[in-house]
């Protein structure tokens, strides 16, 4: 995944881009396989403001959180985007409805095939 990070009214630091990479890592191994990422930290006063915004083949994810420190305000970032993403891997892993897989179909198939006269009650 290529990440961009912008700091607006903050110095560079290695440190907490490291610290982002390592969360986001943790909470996305199963979606961000290929994929864009910009993080954007500003300080507004006393405040650190902490946006991120995904771009992946299956959806677009965007998180946004502030606190009085930079690492609390990316954890609560994480926790958000994490929610998101734990709500589209539930759409992925049941999306099929019964009578659209293989056996529903197999199913719906023999059952055209066997033939019961109306005379013989089935039981």
């Amino acid at each position: 995944m290529k990440s961009n990070y912008t700091f607006k009214h903050l110095d560079y630091s290695d440190s907490l881009v490291n610290y982002t990479s390592e969360k986001l890592d943790e909470i996305g191994s199963f979606l961000l396989k290929e994929g864009r990422c910009n993080v954007y930290y500003s300080k507004d006063q006393h405040e650190y403001q902490v946006q991120i915004s995904l771009n992946t083949k299956q959806k677009f994810f965007k998180a946004t959180a502030s606190a009085t420190d930079i690492y609390v305000a990316v954890d609560m970032m994480a926790d958000k985007l994490e929610k998101q993403f734990l709500k589209v891997k539930e759409i992925y892993m049941h999306h099929k409805k019964f009578e659209l897989s293989k056996e529903g179909k197999m199913r719906e198939f023999n059952s055209q095939f066997e033939f019961t006269p109306k005379w013989k009650k089935a039981g």
